[in-house]
């Protein structure tokens, strides 16, 4: 711990100013930890350096002085110095740190924090997690953990490690909590790789009716009012048909699904009737859990054949059968099919496996954005449904990679899904990280319920201007974020302990299949 200057006059509780030791003036590197040294109070505070500056009294670009007739004047002398500000964190007393109550006096000793035996803090949290160091002084900087189910939000530019930081936050969450985590891996890149053992692949997750006709009307791009019920009703029939359910009732399948197969004309409409009303007591759920049990197998041919005796049946135009006909050749092919085929996951099942093992990662890479919205807000919904009905604390964290695709205002249903998890998780232990390269993008319904931020280099102007309109960010510019290096974050919020957004150095992930 060396001394690098004294504090200036004009302090107050929240910040304080430095006038630099010229010999040390390279140690006063904005963000480094500070020691102010009170003598007269016998009080000593914490602070971090803000807004360094360099000074000359006589080249005041607000002034008219010789220099300005005469530049050579400088050979023969100036008087540079350096001023900063310091932003308070806290005093220190008795080892433990508490809230600034004086200014610190104008004169006061002003010290550098060089290496975390230069201070000895004690800080007043029941249970932390550590995933980085401050970058200049290597202290460790505790989080807490009573801020997990409070949502946090990681926000960078591509490249600035996001993922990494998430991964370092996942594995303390799991090793020192008694939260589990389940993680939606956008890419199947960045988590999926580290932890193989506990991923369940998207493409083996069952998808509901309702799914499968939104997705077979976008792909075809055939106009929903006139389509949908047929596409609906062809793929309800068609699993109804394939898992033989229910197994108990012998008439729905002899008598109007049969007839609806043959196409028989006679008596439609009490046969139509028939069929909507039996079609509508099917208990979805339950027919999801039997194709997922036999791992349902879907045929384009037999499907093709089925939808078109749906526009005959329910009356439809020759050229809607037609249309149907050529947009499933061109537009779906064998491969959507196959897509559907052998999802042996409910994701009740997924929500089951995250409450056993603590850990799972679902590899969204492969599926339809449509899927993948499906999926987060499907899962998300289970959960829920276990709050519902055990009324009890679950202590889970859902962690949303890419999150402006699944929490932006028109994102649909995963959006109304975290909503409901930003506005009422904390009371249930049910918490979010979000990562996103754009904070500007999450809805404000969701941004609002946010407490803690991890924030890098951002994308825009506006990113910074959205995260400093509702957290203080104690004196940091956008300008402080552009030089920042990989795997550097600052930490605001309720889960950083000391109380002012910090710089930390994110601990080394090493690659996958390597050790420590």
């Amino acid at each position: 711990m060396r001394l690098i200057g004294v504090v200036g006059s004009g302090s107050t509780t929240v910040y304080a100013p430095l006038l630099v030791y010229e010999n040390h003036e390279s140690l006063a590197k904005e963000e480094q930890l500070v020691i102010i040294n009170d003598k007269k109070r016998f009080i000593k505070y914490l602070g971090v350096l803000r807004r360094v500056h360099r000074y000359e009294p006589f080249l005041d670009p607000r002034k008219r002085t010789s220099y300005v007739d005469n530049p050579t004047l400088v050979d023969h002398g100036v008087m540079p110095h350096t001023s900063a500000w310091i932003t308070l964190i806290g005093s220190i007393q008795n080892k433990m740190l508490s809230d600034v109550q004086l200014p610190p006096n104008p004169g006061s000793y002003v010290y550098v924090i060089e290496s975390p035996e230069d201070l000895d803090l004690r800080i007043s949290v029941k249970e932390s997690i550590v995933v980085g160091k401050h970058k200049y002084s290597g202290i460790e900087i505790p989080l807490d953990v009573s801020a997990i189910p409070l949502h946090t939000v990681v926000v960078g530019a591509t490249g600035t490690g996001k993922s990494r930081l998430v991964k370092a936050l996942v594995d303390e969450i799991i090793n020192k909590t008694n939260y589990s985590v389940i993680i939606f891996d956008h890419t199947g890149m960045d988590y999926v790789p580290y932890y193989e053992g506990h991923t369940v692949q998207a493409s083996k997750i069952v998808l509901d009716p309702l799914l499968i006709t939104d997705l077979i009307l976008e792909r075809t791009d055939l106009e929903r009012r006139t389509y949908e019920p047929y596409v609906l009703t062809a793929t309800l029939a068609y699993m109804i048909q394939t898992c033989k359910y229910p197994e108990s009732s012998t008439e729905l399948q002899q008598s109007s699904l049969s007839s609806f197969m043959k196409n028989t004309q006679d008596r439609y409409v009490s046969q139509q009737r028939d069929l909507f009303e039996q079609l509508g007591e099917v208990d979805t759920e339950k027919l999801m859990q039997k194709a997922a049990a036999m791992g349902m197998r879907w045929d384009k041919d037999e499907f093709k054949d089925l939808i078109s005796k749906t526009v005959s049946y329910m009356r439809g135009k020759e050229s809607a059968r037609l249309r149907l006909s050529i947009a499933f050749d061109i537009r779906l092919g064998n491969s959507f099919f196959d897509m559907l085929s052998e999802r042996t996951t409910l994701p009740r099942a997924v929500v089951s496996k995250v409450l056993k093992e603590k850990l799972v990662v679902v590899d969204l890479s492969s599926e339809d954005i449509l899927v993948r919205k499906y999926i987060v807000s499907a899962i998300i919904s289970e959960l829920w449904k276990i709050i519902e009905s055990k009324r009890e604390v679950i202590n889970v964290v859902a962690v949303v990679d890419e999150a402006h695709n699944y929490a932006c205002r028109f994102c649909g249903e995963p959006h109304k899904a975290i909503s409901r998890v930003a506005r009422e998780g904390r009371k249930w232990g049910f918490g979010l990280v979000l990562a996103t390269q754009r904070m500007i993008d999450i809805d404000p319904e969701i941004r609002g319920n946010i407490n803690t931020v991890f924030f890098s280099k951002l994308q825009t102007p506006s990113d910074f201007n959205e995260i400093s309109a509702y957290m203080d960010l104690g004196g940091l510019t956008e300008a402080s974020l552009a030089v920042l290096s990989k795997r550097e974050f600052f930490v605001a919020g309720l889960m950083n302990t000391l109380r002012v957004p910090i710089l930390l150095k994110v601990r080394e992930v090493p690659s996958p299949g390597t050790t420590t």
